[in-house]
């Protein structure tokens, strides 16, 4: 009688098992500043009343979901150990979820070892057994594996604490979603895997994997792995959440019905292997702490050897908690302090290791449920610690009614979920060369190790990145002078001789990250055209040689030591081909990284700086001018230039009774900001510069006006300018034309009040042309 009601009770628990999988989508409000206040806060019978539920479901869902990593852990050799495993994975669920729910800074948080590091765990256990089995006695090889799993869990706390303590986690957050993808099926694998191992007790690799197919060892894994097919069958086509309960309610009432069917038993069945058992009655022979004399029976050689499977698993816990983090921060409708978050976890972890137990992170479905079930509170996590210590002080005797079946088809069921989403589903879903990163990854992880397929996963990720990126041109822009053209006002003639000989300069606007990868192509671009032929070819203007290259930084966020070597190159290009090299937008950081690298002298006789590219251009065209053959005088009275603008001699001469004479020194302010001035402007002999102020407090030069050149066009008509400044270079003789001249002008003169009207539309015409031009390079 006791035994069946002992079967009652494990077919009665075992369907809460998978609801923590079932995803939603609730929100609720953020969380008050601490847990201990909160716990005090939520203590009233409303909050009770969903929390105690909530909590102990998802308790008991911890519960089983520990023995059956437990059984994945302790199997094979060491099989005869796995009521004290069951102790151990069971006490880590218990004090794992009590110290993380008063310690997150999110009510309702669940954690509880989880499926990726318990795989990791049992291949060190499955290795210290392998190494230590027929050397030394049985005691002394459950200490080595039960101060391994304890040291892990230390470990791993103090990493997570760490982190917290400088404030790193927000700087771990992003992680290659193809190293996520290799994680996810190697755990997967190690998970399928896993399930071999618990219902035959050991996974016999490749050379021997046609001895599963054997009468006896049929017997023992195709009742599980029939199970798991039909929990992710039925789960895939019906997404209710009551179909998982009652699916794997189903699974084990088959398999109870099936001994009744056969007449097998549950002695029987239990030396058969089919349930878990036989366990000793008391519960001394669970949960065991740590104690010195476990220590003096640790092998530490042993447990040197696993040093790497103890970093995988700490890393494998970080990563599952970036992802259950992102996802647990949708559903909680919050932000969380990830580094808080981890300090909760290691805090955790260290009360788990020192008593021995096993690593965990937070249970994302398990939170999710909570919230599901409206119980956001403090206390649903104290809660769902209780059913662990519970049957920590019941003992084990209920636990020789579980079946192996069912425990191990959790496991499969789990690791068939990864390798579906992972495998399957993303071949349809990634490029070709992700999905190929995760399958590399996979198959490290099966042959050689997990931290090795991780390691691999990450280079493979780097390789490929600096690959891709190395494909994308790091030239924004790529033009001549004769396209392009800096914002200072120059005659038709000027214009006419620079359109004519722009194709002396080369511009190059990078962008991104110069790096190894890049750098090679900037200097075949440069080479390129240093090497270009000036010959005509059939239908093809002859090309100007190369005499100046400008090279803008305004989008450029870094550069390696190999892009530093290669402006050194370009350089020295330079002096071969006698070209002149323009650095544009360079920032104190890189032109102190240009400085330190092979000698290139910023500036030099072969190597000049300016502020930006307009005023590189400047520099480059006012060369180019200097080399004309033929260089008409400009104008240099007043009236010789208004009389090449837009009026005769004549009309000239009267127009200048209209204007008062300024004489400026340099750096005076013309227009400023916010200044209603309502005058219009023309230079007779200077330099002045119209000025936009930017956020970051610097300006940008719009445009650079000379004689011949006429300022305040917008402002004179009463409409918003584009500038903000309007300061003077040089010295400058201006003449002022009045909003009053102007009206008096428009009365005594109105033929001569149009003229100026229509030359000021031309200037706005052409000015908005030379925008149109600029943008159509940029794009």
């Amino acid at each position: 009688m006791d035994q069946w009601l002992g079967v009652c009770f494990v077919v009665s628990t075992l369907p809460v098992s998978i609801l923590s999988m079932i995803p939603v989508t609730s929100q609720f409000t953020s969380p008050p500043p601490t847990a201990w206040q909160q716990l005090k806060t939520d203590f009233q019978f409303s909050n009770l009343i969903t929390s105690i539920p909530a909590g102990l479901i998802t308790g008991i869902v911890g519960v089983i979901r520990a023995i059956s990593y437990a059984t994945l852990i302790f199997s094979g050799t060491l099989a005869t150990f796995l009521p004290t495993g069951i102790g151990m994975a069971v006490f880590s669920t218990g004090i794992i979820s009590a110290a993380v729910a008063v310690t997150s800074a999110l009510p309702g948080m669940i954690a509880t070892p989880l499926a990726a590091p318990t795989a990791i765990l049992a291949i060190m256990a499955g290795e210290i057994s392998q190494e230590l089995a027929t050397q030394v006695p049985a005691a002394d090889l459950l200490a080595t594996v039960l101060a391994a799993i304890a040291i892990t869990s230390m470990l791993t706390g103090a990493l997570f604490i760490g982190l917290a303590i400088f404030e790193l986690g927000e700087r771990i957050r992003f992680v290659p979603y193809p190293v996520i993808g290799g994680f996810m099926a190697g755990t997967g694998w190690l998970l399928v895997q896993g399930f071999v191992q618990i219902t035959i007790g050991a996974w016999p690799g490749w050379a021997k994997f046609g001895s599963l197919f054997t009468e006896d060892q049929l017997l023992l894994w195709v009742p599980g792995f029939a199970f798991g097919l039909i929990l992710l069958g039925i789960t895939r086509k019906f997404k209710q959440s009551w179909v998982l309960s009652v699916t794997l309610l189903g699974c084990a009432a088959v398999f109870y019905w099936g001994l009744w069917l056969t007449g097998t038993s549950l002695t029987s069945a239990r030396e058969m292997g089919l349930l878990l058992g036989p366990f000793p009655e008391s519960s001394s022979g669970l949960w065991q702490p740590l104690t010195p004399d476990i220590f003096s029976k640790v092998h530490w050689l042993a447990l040197a050897h696993q040093t790497s499977s103890m970093i995988t698993i700490a890393l494998v816990c970080l990563l599952s908690i970036l992802l259950s983090n992102s996802s647990i921060e949708l559903v909680a409708g919050q932000d969380l302090n990830l580094s808080r978050e981890l300090k909760a976890v290691g805090i955790s972890n260290v009360l788990s290791g020192l008593g021995g137990g096993m690593v965990g992170t937070q249970a994302m479905p398990s939170t999710l449920l909570v919230y599901d079930m409206g119980a956001p509170q403090y206390w649903t996590g104290v809660f769902s610690a209780l059913p662990a210590f519970v049957v920590l002080a019941l003992g084990s005797t209920f636990l020789s009614y579980l079946p192996q079946a069912v425990l191990g088809c959790l496991i499969l069921y789990l690791g068939l979920l990864l390798l579906q989403k992972w495998i399957y589903e993303a071949y349809f879903t990634l490029p070709f060369a992700d999905y190929l990163s995760i399958w590399v990854t996979l198959v490290v992880i099966d042959r050689v190790g997990f931290l090795q397929g991780m390691i691999v996963g990450f280079l493979l990720n780097a390789l490929l990145f600096m690959y891709q990126y190395s494909q994308v041109d790091i030239a924004k822009q790529v033009v001549s002078g004769s396209r392009i053209h800096s914002n200072v006002g120059r005659d038709e003639a000027q214009m006419n001789w620079l359109a004519e000989q722009g194709e002396q300069i080369y511009v190059l606007e990078l962008q991104g990250f110069l790096f190894f990868g890049t750098a090679n192509y900037l200097l075949n671009k440069v080479r390129d055209r240093a090497l270009s032929t000036f010959e005509s070819k059939e239908n093809t203007p002859a090309q100007l040689p190369l005499r100046y290259v400008l090279i803008d930084f305004r989008q450029v966020t870094g550069l390696d030591s190999s892009a530093v070597l290669t402006f050194s190159k370009i350089l020295k290009l330079a002096r071969r081909h006698k070209f002149h090299l323009v650095l544009t937008n360079l920032n104190p950081e890189f032109e102190a990284q240009l400085q330190r690298g092979q000698g290139l002298e910023i500036p030099s006789k072969d190597c000049q700086r300016f502020l930006d590219i307009d005023r590189g251009l400047e520099w480059c065209e006012q060369q180019i001018l200097l080399n004309r053959n033929s260089d008409p005088s400009s104008a240099d009275k007043l009236t010789e230039q208004l009389t090449q603008l837009f009026i005769t001699p004549e009309q000239a001469q009267q127009f200048s009774t209209y204007l008062e004479p300024c004489s400026v020194p340099s750096c005076h302010y013309i227009f400023r900001r916010g200044e209603k001035v309502k005058d219009l402007y023309f230079v007779e002999s200077g330099q002045v510069s119209v000025l936009l102020d930017m956020p970051d407090g610097s300006t940008k030069r719009l445009q650079t006006c000379r004689q011949g050149s006429v300022l305040g066009e917008m402002r004179f008509f009463g409409q918003v300018p584009l500038s903000t400044l309007v300061v003077t270079d040089s010295p400058s003789q201006l003449y002022r034309l009045s909003l009053d001249a102007f009206e008096r002008m428009k009365t005594q003169d109105a033929a001569l009040a149009q003229a100026l009207q229509s030359y000021i539309v031309r200037l706005l015409c052409n000015s908005l042309i030379r925008r149109e031009e600029q943008l159509r390079v940029i794009q």
